[in-house]
């Protein structure tokens, strides 16, 4: 009798033994799936912005270039009229007028280009959202890849948006350009940590920087930039009679912003004169103008052609010549760009300087129907009387002795949840003092990716997120282990 009772609890203590491996092995097994997974996570994120910083860098490169071939034109009309003032025919007309159409048509083909970059950059993240971030769709490719029973909840995917995107809402280019024209469209705090509208007025006028600069237009005088006035305030159009009123300032038109560049005053050499003036010419105004087709303010004014400079060259109107086309982003012709967030940015540490942080949620249902069809045979059911007691060991799980209960069961789902940070890094070189200081942004290519702890910023809560998956039960847990004195990996109280 002795015998046979200690072989029950020698086999009772080897499958015990077995029951209890086999679910560390699985624990460990669920939580290198679910790193796995949140890094994946970050690292197609930090492509997706390395490749957007392309794009806008790309942007940028063709807006310097729209600016430059607008100062050339401002610079050659000056030249021309000087010739036609003092050797009248010596550069034929049609020769001018086909060089003038040929560079108002690559400035057409410039914003229209930059127009593209800025639709890449939106495509990009757009597909970020959609294919990876959305309903945990990269996590729940890489848990299938690891085990085919564990699951990625769609609502564990909702930290990750917030973090990127603000909401779950994928934006839509046509209603992000809807909501600029009316005005209706904002970027915030919590509106996360891509703008798919851009940066705001100090993004672009850090981007466009160099505008006016002779290295621009690679000349000593003249200026080339853009104009922005107030959008559509005045409803009819205006005709300008000297440089002056171009003054971006009190510019009124359908956009509110529109390309110049202009040159004035200047003493000007007719080198292809066979007759060498006298007395060299001083050119006058000369200016170029181009906005998009909605409005027929664009002009073209050089030397003896005088303002409002609306008169047609080679029988075309200059507002059919000079012109950026349709706009790209109406009202204006700056086309829109995938800003970093700087309200977030300007969070500080607490925040993680508004770089985002990816949750990646994974469980195991250890009463789903797979569990039940092939239950492991080492998981039994005990239930033990004594005198005139009971008591139940429960190390199964198939339906009936878990209850089915749902994702808030502890003892019904085993849950992994892990984080991967998205993060800027752009080292300086020893001879600048090592170490890096260049803040967020998306015009460099140096964002990386990495896992970290589920806590540690102000807006981490690994239990609400839990109990928004359908944890309710672990994210119970999880409060009571910090009421406690547990803190995991956070520095304060934030994360609960």
């Amino acid at each position: 009798m002795f015998f046979a009772l200690t072989l029950l609890l020698l086999a009772l203590m080897v499958l015990m033994t077995l029951g209890f491996g086999m679910r560390a092995k699985e624990r460990v097994e669920i939580q290198m799936a679910a790193d796995a997974a949140a890094y994946s996570q970050a690292v197609a994120t930090a492509r997706a912005f390395n490749a957007i910083a392309v794009m806008n860098r790309a942007q940028v490169a063709h807006m310097v270039a729209l600016a430059g071939t607008q100062s050339l034109i401002s610079h050659s009309s000056q030249a021309y009229a000087a010739h036609d003032v003092a050797c009248p025919g010596v550069i034929p007309p049609p020769a001018w007028f086909a060089a003038d159409t040929a560079a108002a048509t690559q400035v057409q083909q410039l914003q229209g280009r930059a127009g593209a970059m800025y639709g890449g950059g939106f495509s990009i993240y757009s597909t970020l959202l959609n294919r990876h971030i959305a309903g945990q769709a990269l996590a729940r490719r890489v848990a299938e890849a690891v085990n085919p029973e564990l699951r990625a909840p769609p609502e564990g995917a909702a930290k990750s948006f917030s973090e990127l995107n603000g909401g779950n809402d994928v934006p839509n280019r046509d209603d992000v350009m809807q909501a600029l024209k009316a005005g209706t469209y904002s970027c915030g705090v919590g509106d996360g940590a891509l703008c798919p509208s851009g940066g705001g007025t100090p993004a672009l006028n850090a981007t466009m920087g160099s505008m006016g600069w002779t290295w621009v237009h690679n000349r000593p005088g003249g200026t080339a930039g853009f104009g922005t006035g107030g959008a559509a305030i005045s409803a009819s159009f205006r005709r300008y009679g000297s440089v002056s009123q171009m003054d971006p300032a009190t510019y009124h038109s359908v956009s509110g912003r529109n390309a110049t560049a202009h040159d004035h005053g200047r003493v000007v050499v007719p080198a292809r004169c066979p007759t060498p003036p006298p007395i060299l010419p001083v050119a006058t105004d000369a200016w170029v103008m181009s906005d998009e087709e909605q409005t027929r303010e664009d002009q073209h004014v050089y030397g003896a052609r005088l303002p409002p400079g609306q008169a047609p060259e080679d029988g075309v109107p200059p507002y059919e010549t000079h012109t950026l086309g349709p706009c790209i982003v109406c009202p204006g012709i700056w086309p829109g760009s995938m800003g970093y967030n700087v309200d977030e940015l300007q969070a500080g540490a607490a925040n993680h300087f508004g770089q985002p942080k990816l949750y990646s949620i994974l469980y195991r249902d250890y009463a789903s129907p797979a569990r039940q069809a092939r239950p492991d045979p080492w998981n039994l059911f005990f239930r033990f009387r004594f005198a005139g007691t009971e008591s139940e060991f429960d190390n199964s799980s198939p339906l009936g002795r878990v209850r089915p209960t749902g994702r808030e069961d502890v003892q019904r789902n085993q849950v992994a949840l892990s984080a991967g940070q998205v993060y800027y890094h752009r080292p300086r070189g020893a001879a600048q003092g090592g170490g890096w200081r260049e803040p967020p942004n998306f015009l460099n290519p140096f964002w990386r990716a990495t896992l970290v702890s589920a806590e540690g910023s102000c807006d981490d809560r690994p239990a609400d997120s839990l109990g928004a998956a359908g944890f309710s039960g672990h994210a119970r847990t999880l409060r009571e282990l910090h009421a406690v004195g547990y803190r995991g990996g956070g520095p304060g109280d934030g994360g609960y």
